[in-house]
């Protein structure tokens, strides 16, 4: 009866983490729809593209911008989804406010259902998932009309399943991250990296198989959205759009905006000065925590006797695409677009360092130490979560 009654509170504590991620994720949701509610959601060229394409559909115009030209600049998914809420009968603009807004909520719902299964510490958990919610660069990109927050999703979709293929080799696993490997594709370009991460986890298991079912489910519509654009232009070199203003930046270049994006979402600009010198010390106690986990795995110690690699396999997926999509963005936006790498760009790897950050962070305090190392090592913690 003991043991049963410690299962009961066990599954309690459980339970209510998990009331409390939903929580916290409608909270996101709701803060995006009353922050729009009165003039809607911020409308920029990307918005302005889609709702026109999404009103020329309607109107049996074609799938033509405002230009009147075939829209190829931009995959067609999210204006599809505008489309489909001006057929039902409601505002473009309204549909996108609630497509970003639901995207955000699910965003948030995800990550936090990811780290309840993979944290121990459940504090650490409800802190991740607050953060992600009242993150400035995911809800800034929630408030206007564009496909940002919907590629963040099946990005983050895409990766956790790739994460739990690569736990439980399920074969629903591996369907479900090639199809929201293609939602991602279909809603921005560099979706491409998204696929190449793919690929690259699945050719290292030298599963071949499993590479060509996921590789051809996730570019299968991608391809034909580029054969349609072919056609609807003749010229390849439109089959995303007309990109000739190119501003040829360096390799250099790129890495100088990643780091100050990097930097922009540590310290804001609107940040007091000298503020972000206090953080410096911080960042380097978190890169020290990070290296110290890596040392333990690589000696294969962890807490329970067990090697920390495989406690680190479920961030596997998150850091492969955190490495290939900065270089993927400085190998193509300088040259397609004519843009520098903003906070924009570099999204989608937002929530991907952060779980992982949380994953090292958690290993970390559940190491076995000696109890005043244990306290400083929980004190760090409590100031990284603050910062």
């Amino acid at each position: 009866m003991k043991h049963s009654a410690f299962e009961k509170i066990a599954r309690f504590g459980r339970d209510r983490t998990t009331l409390l991620i939903v929580l916290i994720a409608g909270l996101g949701t709701a803060n995006i729809l009353v922050r729009t509610a009165t003039y809607g959601p911020s409308v920029h060229i990307d918005a302005i593209a889609s709702l026109s394409t999404a009103l020329n559909f309607l109107a049996g115009e074609g799938w033509r911008d405002f230009t009147g030209e075939p829209l190829t600049l931009w995959p067609p998914l999210f204006p599809l989804l505008l489309a489909a809420g001006g057929w039902v009968g409601i505002d473009l603009l309204e549909a996108g406010r609630w497509v970003n807004a639901t995207a955000f909520g699910l965003t948030i719902l995800a990550a936090g259902c990811w780290l309840r299964s993979n944290l121990r510490s459940q504090w650490l958990v409800l802190a991740t998932t607050a953060t992600i919610s009242a993150s400035l660069p995911l809800s800034h990109e929630a408030a206007l009309c564009r496909t940002d927050s919907l590629f963040v999703l099946f990005a983050l979709l895409a990766l956790m399943q790739l994460a739990d293929f690569l736990n439980r080799r399920t074969n629903a696993s591996l369907w479900w991250a090639a199809v929201c490997t293609a939602l991602a594709a279909i809603t921005r370009y560099p979706g491409v990296a998204l696929i190449c991460t793919g690929v690259l986890l699945l050719v290292s298991l030298a599963r071949l198989k499993h590479t060509l079912v996921f590789g051809a489910i996730s570019s299968v519509p991608l391809l034909a959205v580029l054969a349609r654009n072919w056609a609807a232009t003749r010229n390849l070199d439109l089959a995303t759009g007309d990109r000739t203003n190119r501003s040829g930046q360096s390799f250099s270049d790129g890495l100088h905006q990643i780091v100050e994006v990097f930097r922009a979402w540590i310290v804001p600009p609107s940040t007091p000065d000298g503020f972000g010198y206090l953080l410096w010390p911080v960042a380097g106690l978190v890169v020290w925590a990070a290296g110290a986990v890596v040392v333990r795995a690589g000696r294969g110690v962890g807490t329970d006797g067990k090697s920390l690699a495989f406690g680190l396999g479920p961030a596997l997926p998150f850091g492969v695409f955190t490495g290939i999509y900065p270089v993927f963005m400085v190998a193509v936006v300088p040259f397609t677009v004519g843009q520098t790498i903003d906070g924009r760009y570099l999204l989608p790897i937002y929530v991907p360092l952060l779980l992982t950050a949380a994953l090292l962070l958690d290993r970390f305090l559940s190491s076995k130490t000696a109890g005043w190392r244990l306290a400083v090592r929980y004190g760090l913690a409590a100031l990284v979560v603050l910062a």
